[in-house]
Parts: structure tokens; C-alpha cells; sequence
């Protein structure tokens, strides 16, 4: 069984890396990571030094000469799309094309939450990706995950005692740990017949940026307080991991701020937990477990 990660030295796609490799399921040959440019490859090698050269497929979404060399007699592609990208819908309609004719027999996207919530730019542009791939007649399962607690900059947050909020701080919204979703994606990438045809919604706990300073209060023994900041002064105080470029992606992210500044986005955690087999990560859990690295 070999296994594509496309965006491999992003960050999301990252953590699902090194989720496989710690399985005792999955060997470093079983696994081929798709990139850029072979400094992404190397960076990726010094920190895994048991992948190979053969792991890597250097190309570009919307270069279709490299995907059919990338996609070949690869079994199962894991997908997730690079954020605020004005042509991230066409990227992820091209790779399902070029899957469905390097005869792929299961196509895993990481989408979003609500994806219908298309007042959302990043939302959108996803809708048309699920879109496409339930039409394809690929094996597909897709999962739709909420912010990432990794969103907040702990270590960050931790040493100037200041938590921005981009948003309000009391409007309550969904966050998941990165580490659960990558375990959720390991689930589905090593037996993904049971779960063809599945959409997940994937939440770990609902709260405020209030909630999480006093979480981090409580865990760091350290005053937490939370810094509201203006939207267009987001990027600049750490406040956000997103880089975006262009007009599209600073109308994007502004869009998003601006929802979750009014309505937030929240879920329910019952999923995340049937997939894991246990309750999901709550906050002072991924507080506490962070601290300690």
C-alpha cells in the first residue's frame, strides 16, 4: 500500500506524517510525500532521516506533467489543499483528476467545518473541492475539521502573558488538536473501506478566548490576559499562523475574522471521540502536554 501526502512540509499534513510514521502499520516506503521544491524535501529528511529520495515526488498541482509521475501506483492520497489560495479549488480538482487516472483507490481530502458556510472564502472554495470528489466516483472520505487549537501560539502566549484575539473574546467557537486530527487521518488512511463515503465533522471542545486564557492560566501558573486587536493588525501580532498573499487571501482571512468575530463556528465532539475511541482533547489537556515538550 503506498500513501500520498500532498503538502507534506506544511504544517496540517506534517503532524499526519509523523503520525503514520510513528505506526508500526506503516513503513517509510510505504509512503511518497508530494512538494514543491527539493528544499522542502530535504527539510523533511533532516527531520525524518529514515525516508528515502524515492519518497519524495517534487511537482505542482497545476503543472499536469508532474502529477501522473507523483500519483503512480499510489493506493490511497491524503489531501489537504494550501489555505487562502485563490486557485485552491482548481489545485484540489486537478490532483482528483489526475487520481482517478493513476487509478487511485481511495482519496482522503481535509477539508473544513461547514464548508456550505460559503460567506467564507476558505469555506468555498472547499465546497467545490467535496463537491467534485463525491461526483468523481473515487472512493473518497473527507474530513471537515474545525480551528486547530495549534492556531494560538502557546509558547508564544506563555511568555509575554498576552493572548491576541483577533475576534471577540466571548464568542464561543469549535476548536480541535492537530494531534487528534492527525490521528483521526491515520485511522482512515489504514482502513479506509469502512470508512468510504464518509463526511466528518471534527470538533474537540467549544469555547471562548476567555476559556482558553484561563486554561492557560491555570496550566502555565502564569496571568493570562486577553488582548483584543484590530482585524487589519492580525498578521503582525501573532494573532494568526496563516501567511496569506494577494488580495484574495487578506479578503479572505478578513472575512474569517470577521464571521467568527459575529456568530463563531462551533460542533459537536461526539465524532472525534467514535473515531479515536476515547474523548477528544479538550484544552487543558493539549495545555498541559505542549508545556511539557
Amino acid at each position: 500500500m503506498t500513501i500520498l501526502i500532498t503538502g507534506a512540509s506544511g504544517r496540517t499534513s506534517g503532524f499526519v506524517l509523523r503520525a503514520l510514521l510513528d505506526s508500526l502499520s506503516v513503513a517509510p516506503s510505504d509512503l511518497r510525500l508530494f512538494v514543491r521544491s527539493q528544499a522542502a524535501a530535504q527539510r523533511l529528511k533532516e527531520r525524518y532521516p529514515q525516508l528515502m529520495d524515492s519518497s519524495f515526488a517534487l511537482g505542482d498541482y497545476l503543472e499536469a506533467s508532474t502529477l501522473g509521475p507523483a500519483l503512480k501506483g499510489v493506493d490511497i492520497v491524503f489531501h489537504n489543499g494550501p489555505a487562502f489560495n485563490a486557485l485552491e479549488s482548481a489545485m484540489g480538482i486537478a490532483l482528483i483528476d489526475a487520481a482517478k487516472a493513476a487509478g487511485v483507490k481511495h482519496f482522503v481530502y481535509c477539508s473544513v467545518l461547514f464548508p456550505v458556510l460559503t460567506k467564507l472564502l476558505n469555506h468555498k472554495a472547499k465546497f467545490y473541492v467535496e463537491e467534485h470528489l463525491i461526483e468523481s466516483g473515487l472512493n473518497y472520505t473527507i474530513l471537515q475539521p474545525t480551528s486547530l487549537m495549534q492556531n494560538v501560539n502557546l509558547d508564544l502566549v506563555v511568555s509575554t502573558g498576552i493572548l491576541p484575539a483577533a475576534y471577540s473574546p466571548t464568542t464561543l467557537q469549535g476548536y480541535l488538536d492537530l494531534e487528534d486530527l492527525a490521528a483521526i487521518a491515520r485511522v482512515v488512511l489504514l482502513d479506509p473501506v469502512t470508512h468510504n463515503r464518509a463526511r466528518y465533522e471534527l470538533v474537540g471542545e467549544n469555547c471562548t478566548f476567555e476559556d482558553v486564557a484561563r486554561y492557560i492560566s491555570e496550566q502555565a501558573r502564569k496571568d493570562i490576559k486577553v488582548e483584543p486587536i484590530a482585524r487589519d493588525q492580525v498578521r503582525g501580532r501573532g494573532a494568526t499562523h496563516v501567511n496569506v498573499a494577494g488580495e484574495y487571501g487578506v479578503d479572505a482571512l478578513d472575512r474569517m475574522l470577521y464571521y467568527y468575530d459575529k456568530r463563531g463556528i462551533t460542533g459537536n465532539s461526539n465524532t472525534v471521540g467514535w473515531l479515536l475511541g476515547r474523548e477528544a482533547t479538550n484544552w487543558p489537556t493539549r495545555i498541559r502536554r505542549d508545556l511539557k515538550k
